[in-house]
């Protein structure tokens, strides 16, 4: 279940940042690469999952649900921590240059 949900968050940032692709300021493409990182993750655990118990997706894991939440909460989070290291740093070059 991880999995599945890790690969639609990484295809909805996709074709949002496809969407957006004028507004560089936004760095869509970290968004797109949080969810790409946790997709191949999940898609690893999958495969080792595959290979222990014989099942590639498990729907009967009760935190599976709550796992995936925190993922996608997760990634959202660390963008936009990213995006404001990103953007304070260009604000303090750009003040910098008019000293």
């Amino acid at each position: 279940m991880y999995f599945i949900i890790a690969l639609i968050l990484t295809i909805f940032s996709a074709l949002v940042w496809f969407v957006f692709k004028n507004k560089k300021k936004l760095h869509l493409e970290i968004l797109f690469i949080i969810y790409g990182a946790a997709t191949l993750m999940w898609l690893v655990d999958c495969f080792a999952s595959l290979i222990e118990e014989g099942e590639f997706i498990d729907f009967a894991d009760p935190m599976g649900g709550w796992i995936s939440l925190l993922t996608f909460i997760g990634g959202i989070v660390l963008w936009i921590f990213i995006l404001l290291i990103l953007n304070s740093k260009k604000s303090l070059e750009y003040k910098e240059e008019l000293q």
